[in-house]
């Protein structure tokens, strides 16, 4: 079998080592075979050799947070309650076609209607959808009236939300998703928590019986309590909101996600791009508090040892699927170096899910997931990541 032999000149592997230099990564049959000195990876007969002179060989990147169904254009959310399943899934199917050709060989998809995402999902390992793998929750769970009720998962109660679990899992769902607080959506309130402690734990009782973690959605600071106590895996946004709307960081509250060992996803690029688009005025300082206030959560979670992961909420509001840099570029500013970004947006998401078996590092055994970025990503800017020189997914290049 034709091997693909890659020499970059520097490698971030995903896994939160140290950067090297001088090495190959030898791929085949879609997996890696090898990572080596680059004296040790002579080419044979047939081999397909890939000179990446100048840069940086990281991990496909994964979005640890996409609603694919959703267009990114500030579309208002009444809107999509009245698009048809084909309208969306084929919104879906282009999104993850968009994310793939930007470097990211991954999204963990947070919520769409019913099973579309998991039918997308389907396709695209079939191979009839070009595009990001997709990690599926199918649909979040959410009260009646809650945030993103039009995509079919409102369950009230310990009893309601069990049956829900069972019919999400039952669908083929990769992971649960709970609306933990409200949200964007019109009637619901972002700054107050939705479920009660009892009911997110009979969430997660069921979810973790048929073995699947629990995200949970997150705005305000009471829901993070909530989540928190009742044992989820991973917190959504983690948004440090009051009753009255404001912003304030809670070390307490914090050092309760850590202890527990609950990663985060603080989905900054929202907030940014939000502020970015905005005239200038009430509205876009509004975005701009939001946003500051997010940085100083993910500031605080990370110093009192938080996981941090990265998902850019793409989909929602104003976020797209092609600046997933973006997102990378506000863990920096929040502390972390370009090095631990990318482990982030890689290995670190791959292990909070259960996958770090299978993707989202470069090493033996892996999937063929690999992107390499111009320049010395590891001593750059985040920017970086707009100038691809090559993209692999599966040993497959896309680009």
């Amino acid at each position: 079998m034709m091997r693909t032999i890659l020499y970059p000149e520097w490698i971030i592997d995903g896994t939160g080592g140290a950067p090297t230099a001088g090495r190959a990564v030898i791929v085949e049959g879609g997996t890696i075979q090898a990572v080596v000195q680059n004296c040790e990876a002579e080419p044979q007969p047939g081999d397909q050799r890939v000179d990446l002179a100048g840069a940086t060989l990281i991990p496909g990147l994964i979005n640890n947070h996409v609603h694919a169904v959703l267009p990114g254009d500030s579309t208002p959310f009444p809107n999509v309650q009245w698009q048809s399943d084909v309208a969306l899934a084929l919104q879906a199917t282009h999104n993850v076609g968009v994310a793939l050709r930007h470097g990211v060989t991954t999204v963990r998809d947070c919520g769409g209607r019913q099973t579309i995402m998991i039918e997308v999902r389907d396709a695209q390992a079939r191979g009839l959808v070009q595009g990001a793998r997709v990690i599926a929750c199918g649909w979040p769970i959410t009260i009646s009236g809650g945030h993103v009720r039009y995509f079919g998962g409102e369950a009230d109660g310990t009893d309601g939300v069990r049956t829900m679990v069972r019919k999400v899992v039952s669908a083929g769902a990769d992971f649960v998703k709970v609306m933990a607080s409200g949200g964007g959506t019109p009637g619901s309130i972002s700054h107050l928590p939705s479920y009660s402690v009892e009911e997110l734990k009979a969430i997660v009782e069921v979810a973790h019986s048929l073995g699947r973690k629990v995200s949970a959605h997150c705005t305000n600071t009471a829901s993070i309590v909530n989540a928190a106590t009742a044992g989820v895996d991973v917190i959504e946004h983690a948004s440090f909101a009051n009753p009255d709307a404001s912003y304030r960081f809670d070390a307490d509250v914090a050092n309760q996600v850590a202890n527990a060992g609950i990663y985060v996803t603080p989905t900054l690029q929202v907030f940014r791009d939000m502020t970015d688009i905005l005239p200038e005025g009430t509205e876009q300082m509004r975005w701009r508090r939001m946003r500051d206030g997010q940085r100083d959560g993910a500031r605080g979670l990370r110093e009192l040892g938080v996981r941090l992961l990265a998902g850019s909420d793409a989909g929602w509001r104003a976020t797209t699927f092609d600046t997933f840099w973006k997102e990378l570029d506000e863990l920096v500013i929040c502390g972390l170096s370009p090095a631990e970004a990318i482990h982030a947006a890689t290995g670190a998401v791959a292990e909070a899910f259960g996958f770090g078996e299978q993707f989202g590092a470069i090493r033996p055994g892996l999937a063929a997931d690999l992107v390499a970025v111009e320049g010395d990503l590891a001593h750059g800017e985040m920017h970086q990541l707009t100038q691809l020189r090559a993209i692999f997914q599966g040993g497959v290049r896309v680009s």
